[in-house]
């Protein structure tokens, strides 16, 4: 494993930054002349790089700017960690000159420690004795950092600071890193800050701070919480239903599909962009049009941004498309990888290592993995790999029976694609998600020519209806809603995204503005609607619509032009026109949202942080601090940048915690109802792949994974969450704010039993 400070020293990391090294140390070196000798530089900047010597600071501006392109990291950011670098050099420097032994003593303390502020607090009282500490103001920090980075990219050309749409700044690669990375066949250990998989099974997670990665690291968490005091109150409460739950996880082991290994290798060392791979050349930016209009110069604009930014993040994904190659290569002759797992703050499950192929990646990324375990199919296990086959095309709409029949009807077809899935018809590629039906029609090939006796490796996925609403649906015991999402049993699955959508449409149909009319004619597509709705249980904003609609809008034009105008003022218009139908279709939820930002608001006003408990027994902390705006100019290439500095102040963020808390608890919700799965699965035997609200095993064992999932979810809405929540809360509050906390909104009459019948509630 890896983690991003060590990243530079790996092999190949070495070797780019020793390239890049000698030019940019002799920028350096020419700046460093020109402030000695008065010419008009940034007084702040000099201050801190006339105090390092120019190679040590060229190499450690190269390893920070490979580390923060990786992650993605803003500007200020990068610049920050660049200059507190090489601060912590010039102060290293100084007291080894005091005494060698200190310094080793030191660095040694340093290794077996992680970031807090009081072991920060700790290290300037040993520069302090040694007499070795530098401080320098945030303005020379950012200025300095900024500096040191203009000069490495102008130097090298690997790296260029780079404008977003949204007006942030941020470093990224340029094409020659990715050329680089092609030639020196350093697929991934060069710019990706990574943890690989491992080839034993992780170590059980016994504590908050035990678990995961055998070797020790600083800063091994179960719970990704920023807050120190969470993880002293955590090491003693008593959940052991959250520890079996994430070691039964990270105790499955994986292989990888070899097969689908090698056509992925082929197309992309071909060329090609089969499957949706990243395409090897930019898009060409549309041409200023000859015009005075405002609105037309504003269009263009926007389409030249757009297409600007797409070219951008097409140079990071070809890095990324090599680096998921180099680990499947590196890991492919493995009989067992695993993948250790750890929580985020609402109990949300992940895996360590995402750099690569791993079980909650993209399409390619969960393709190109498969169990390590097999079993015979089954001929009622065939039925479950049809069902999750004709899913990948498109057709997790339909009941059953009917993706069944829609299989064998395309059997020819998913046969030649997985025969010859480069020169044949190509089937597979058409698919919404090509490498996972490729990987399907691969199985599909073996059942046709082994039957049930095929020993099946393919993790099959059942994937929750709009996982937020569910939950909000059971909390509330909402018919409507929950008849929705497909709480209740029912011949055919219900979607309500094509409802939203035929509710928008009729909105349109009936108004008189001009925008809104754009998308007469049936343009309000379930796909359309889809973002939208998914996300409005999140605390989505209309603004956020907005941009998911005009997002959409552009995927759909690839297919020729959608709507016979404006592309932004038609996703303006839609936005209010989907966020009153969505409103209209979930009144439960916007209720049980609208009570939980009340409560939180009480809470701010109380001057509380929000802890609660997931039916699987973790708490939750949610404290969204104040921040602090600060402003620096800073100057690169001639032209003043402002730049903006977020720091912690003092009390609780009030605003943030009320958007926040109704996503926050439904995360941790069905965080919880995928621990008691994991728990079951594991009690049976059941190899397990999860996504939050999607569930895969083997095919063979997907009819029982079927009733666990079911009978899990009854079980946790059998009692009153909402209501668990609500005393909660008021234990933490005074008793003179209890009065302020609003009543909780009023219950349906949903039968809760009922899920435990619903065919369609994962599917």
């Amino acid at each position: 494993m890896s983690s991003a400070e060590q990243e530079g020293d790996l092999p190949p990391g070495r070797q780019l930054v020793r390239l890049a090294i000698q030019p940019t140390a002799e920028a350096f070196a020419d700046f460093k002349d020109r402030a000695l000798n008065g010419a008009a530089v940034s007084v702040d900047a000099a201050d801190i790089l006339c105090s390092i010597g120019d190679e040590e600071a060229a190499a450690l501006t190269a390893r920070v700017v490979m580390h923060a392109a990786a992650e993605g990291m803003m500007l200020t950011a990068t610049a920050l960690r660049v200059a507190d670098a090489m601060i912590d050099h010039i102060q290293l420097l100084s007291v080894r000159q005091r005494s060698v032994k200190a310094l080793k003593t030191h660095l040694l303390k340093q290794g077996r420690k992680s970031q807090t502020k009081r072991r920060r607090r700790n290290l300037r009282g040993f520069y302090e004795r040694m007499g070795a500490d530098r401080t320098f103001t945030m303005k020379q920090r950012l200025r300095a950092g900024v500096k040191a980075i203009e000069l490495f990219c102008d130097a090298t050309g690997l790296f260029v600071i780079d404008t977003t749409g949204f007006g942030k700044r941020r470093i990224r690669p340029t094409e020659a890193v990715h050329k680089w990375l092609e030639q020196q066949h350093a697929r991934c250990e060069l710019l990706s800050p990574i943890h690989l998989p491992m080839i034993v099974p992780p170590r059980r997670w016994v504590s908050p701070h035990r678990g995961g990665y055998i070797t020790k690291h600083p800063g091994n968490r179960l719970v990704k919480q920023a807050n120190r005091k969470y993880h002293e109150q955590i090491r003693d409460v008593e959940m052991p239903a959250v520890y079996d739950a994430v070691n039964a996880v990270q105790s499955t082991p994986w292989r990888i599909n070899t097969r689908l290994y090698e056509i992925v290798r082929s197309i992309w060392d071909g060329g090609g962009l089969l499957g949706g791979l990243p395409e090897r050349n930019p898009q060409p930016v549309p041409v200023r049009p000859v015009s005075d209009d405002e609105e037309v110069i504003g269009r263009w604009k926007r389409e030249a941004m757009n297409v600007y930014d797409a070219n951008n993040k097409q140079v990071a994904q070809r890095i990324s498309m090599s680096q998921r190659l180099w680990i499947a290569e590196k890991f492919k002759d493995e009989e067992e990888i695993f993948f250790p797992h750890a929580l985020d703050f609402r109990g949300r499950v992940y895996p360590i290592p995402v750099g690569g192929p791993n079980p909650q990646g993209d399409d390619l990324s969960k393709a190109l993995l498969e169990f390590a375990r097999g079993e015979p199919i089954t001929d009622q296990g065939a039925q479950w790999l049809a069902i999750h086959l004709a899913n990948q095309f498109g057709q997790d709409k339909l009941p059953f029976e009917e993706r069944v029949d829609w299989v064998f009807a395309n059997e020819a077809m998913i046969l030649d694609s997985a025969r010859d899935p480069l020169d044949g018809e190509r089937f597979w590629a058409t698919a919404d998600n090509p490498f996972l039906a490729l990987a399907a029609c691969f199985e599909w090939l073996g059942y046709f020519e082994n039957g049930g006796d095929w020993i099946t490796h393919l993790p099959i996925h059942l994937d929750g209806s709009n996982s937020g609403l569910q939950h909000f649906s059971a909390l509330l015991r909402d018919p409507v809603g929950g008849a929705a999402v497909n709480l209740v049993p029912q011949d055919r699955p219900a979607d309500i995204y094509s409802d939203v959508a035929r509710l928008a449409q009729a909105k349109v149909d009936a108004s008189d503005d001009e925008n809104v009319r754009l998308w007469l004619d049936g343009k309000v597509t379930r796909k359309v609607a889809k973002r939208p709705t998914m996300t409005f249980t999140y605390s989505a904003t209309r603004y956020g619509m907005l941009d998911q609609i005009y997002q959409t809008l552009r995927e759909i034009d690839r297919d020729g032009q959608h709507i016979d105008g404006d592309n932004y003022a038609a996703s303006f218009a839609m936005s209010h026109v989907l966020w009153d139908s969505i409103r209209e279709t979930v009144i439960a939820a916007s209720a049980a949202m609208d009570w939980l930002r009340q409560a939180a608001r009480v809470m701010t006003k109380a001057g509380k942080p929000i802890w609660w408990t997931t039916p699987a027994g973790l708490p939750v902390l949610q404290d969204y601090p104040n921040t602090r705006r600060d402003m620096i100019r800073v100057y690169h290439q001639n032209k003043e940048m402002r730049l903006i500095v977020h720091a912690d102040d003092k009390g609780i963020d009030g605003r943030r915690q009320a958007n926040a808390i109704a996503p926050n608890v439904i995360h941790s919700f069905d965080a919880a109802h995928l621990m008691d799965v994991a728990n079951r699965c594991h009690a049976q035997a059941i190899d397990l792949a999860v996504v939050h609200d999607s569930f895969g095993c083997l095919a063979s064992r997907a009819y029982e994974m079927r009733g666990i999932l079911r009978d899990s979810f009854a079980d946790q809405y059998s009692v009153d969450r909402l209501a668990e929540l609500r005393d909660e809360l008021l234990a933490q509050l005074p008793e003179e704010f209890h009065g302020q906390l609003p009543p909780l909104p009023p219950f349906g009459d949903l039968d809760i039993e009922a899920i435990r019948r619903s065919e369609y509630l994962f599917g």
